[in-house]
């Protein structure tokens, strides 16, 4: 199948949980009550996400769930994202997850850090068109743990990069992947 990163809807959601994970110089992340490598299940928030494809804007329900499994001093916190789902997307398309990818969150602040995806690919169909897209190494956007705010959110704002295999209609750029994933667990990420 063809890879597209639905990106945020993409590992995104995938990153949802990587985005947990995280740091510059260092980060730790740590679960409710203090689990050294958590995994953190998350869900979008208000409804959907939205990858803002050249034909047609395709929102779908997207859950993303991952295990830490890299934190601490001088390292970034890191993990393999091991479900992610778009469902119920509009306008007639199909998204299948080809690889979940991971994530790595990097710590900015107390509580705040940017995500990236990287590995995952998720391939959109619809009336026999399909345009793929693929995360290596793609800023996806921001994560705000528990300390800030009632729970952990991915905030999805970026521009995933379309993948070899894709129509000719789907363009030769990039879709903009937007909306935010609530993780169902309270986090903490410290430098």
């Amino acid at each position: 199948m063809k890879y597209v990163k639905m990106l945020g809807l993409l590992a995104v959601a995938a990153a949802a949980l990587m985005a947990f994970a995280g740091t510059a110089s260092a980060t730790t992340v740590t679960g409710p009550l203090g689990e050294p490598t958590p995994t953190i299940h998350a869900e979008n928030e208000n409804g959907h996400v939205k990858l803002a494809n050249p034909i047609a804007n395709i929102e779908c329900a997207s859950t993303v769930e991952g295990t830490v499994t890299s934190h601490g001093t001088g390292v970034t916190a890191s993990g393999p994202i091991g479900i992610l789902t778009f469902t119920g997307c509009t306008n007639g398309w199909h998204v299948t997850v080809v690889a979940p990818g991971s994530l790595e969150v990097h710590y900015v602040s107390p509580g705040i850090g940017t995500l990236t995806s990287s590995g995952a690919t998720v391939s959109t169909t619809r009336l026999g068109v399909i345009c793929n897209y693929a995360t290596a190494n793609t800023d996806v956007g921001t994560v705000t743990d528990s300390t800030r705010v009632a729970t952990a959110t991915l905030h999805i704002i970026a521009t995933i990069p379309i993948h070899a295999g894709s129509s000719a209609l789907c363009g030769t750029g990039a879709a903009k992947w937007e909306g935010a994933y609530v993780s169902t667990t309270k986090l903490t990420l410290d430098p």
